[in-house]
């Protein structure tokens, strides 16, 4: 009986498993059966996901629009090539934005801990001075 038991728990498992990392942020549902010829302008797309064999029935790149759609695509066609360039360079900050300026300014200061030990220092020595 505990070796059955142990049987359903490791297929239970197995299970969940499979079907948490079926289901990735963003992209609903199961992987891709097929891929289309299908073409939204660029501006309409959300992100993407590689799908692979053999945990997937096809190589795909899952598009995600803004509106939830999932389109399918063989990764190899130039529409499917340049999309995903186009995400990817959305992802990345640009070097001149007001965002990168931020997080230097925001940055602290190694010289006042420097004062701060400069001035400890000469306070020490100006008390033991006076004695």
């Amino acid at each position: 009986m505990k070796s059955y038991m142990l049987g359903f728990y490791a297929v239970l498992l197995l299970w969940l498993l499979v079907s948490s990392s079926m289901q990735d942020n963003g992209h609903p549902g199961s992987g891709c059966l097929t891929t289309t010829d299908t073409k939204v302008h660029m501006k309409y797309l959300r992100s993407y996901k590689l799908q692979h064999k053999p945990l997937f029935p096809v190589d795909a790149v899952r598009f995600l629009t803004i509106k939830g759609n999932t389109i399918c695509s063989d990764p190899s066609s130039p529409w499917a090539i340049k999309a995903m360039k186009y995400l990817n360079a959305k992802k990345k900050p640009q070097s001149g934005s007001n965002t990168a300026h931020k997080s230097v300014t925001a940055a602290p200061k190694k010289t006042s801990t420097i004062n701060m030990t400069r001035s400890s220092a000469q306070i020490e020595t100006q008390t033991s001075g006076r004695k």
